[in-house]
């Protein structure tokens, strides 16, 4: 069947496309990292921009190729089950990845990378053709998300403990002025008392509702 064989050879395409795209991505935020902060002179700072200009050529070159490919895709895929893996690239898809280039920045809470790297290629992406830079490009965003899933457990115990702090902080409250107002002689000082005992109490049930 040539509609089945062109869907194959077109689904290649663009696997092939996203794993270069992968691998110029991660190249260019490893030269950045590497070589364009840390140049100490300014031939060195222009041969890296020569460098990253070489391989954004590329880049674009491979997201076009793709392109291509994605639209032949949804043209031959009536059902639309094999298109909705390949996904239209953004402009912004395609920008350095800051868990490489800016590792203490703030707001890395949200950061996420953009959808083609989450697909499975045909080819290893961690192979020895990019000069390991892909494996130190994917390790550095592995240790990120990890850092930021031990931090967000951190916050939810945090945020648990502090919950019911505050619920007992309430409750004690309403305890000490149980024990003014059994304890006041005057009855202005007691109906002050009974007053606050009131408002505590309220302000426990009212904690022991919002943070069940």
């Amino acid at each position: 069947d040539l509609l089945k064989e062109e869907m194959e050879l077109r689904i290649g395409q663009a696997n092939d496309c996203l794993d270069q795209l992968r691998t110029d991505l991660g190249s260019k935020a490893m030269l950045y990292r590497q070589n364009f902060r840390t140049a100490n002179s300014t031939r060195e700072g222009t041969r890296t921009k020569k460098e990253i200009q070489k391989v954004v050529v590329r880049i674009n070159k491979h997201v076009r190729s793709y392109q291509r490919a994605r639209k032949a895709i949804l043209r031959l895929d009536l059902n639309d089950s094999i298109g909705e893996k390949f996904k239209e690239i953004q402009p912004e898809d395609l920008a350095v990845s800051k868990e490489v280039t800016e590792e203490n920045r703030f707001g890395q809470g949200v950061s996420k990378m953009a959808w083609f790297w989450m697909v499975d290629g045909e080819q290893n992406l961690l192979n020895g053709d990019s000069g390991g830079l892909m494996e130190e490009f994917y390790r550095i965003n592995w240790l990120k998300a990890r850092a930021r899933r031990d931090r967000w457990r951190e916050e939810v115990s945090l945020v648990r403990h502090e919950m019911l702090w505050t619920t007992l902080w309430f409750q004690y409250q309403k305890e000490i002025w149980e024990t003014q107002a059994l304890q006041s002689t005057e009855p202005r000082k007691e109906a002050y008392a009974s007053k606050q005992v009131e408002l505590w109490s309220d302000f426990t049930k009212k904690a022991g509702l919002m943070f069940q």
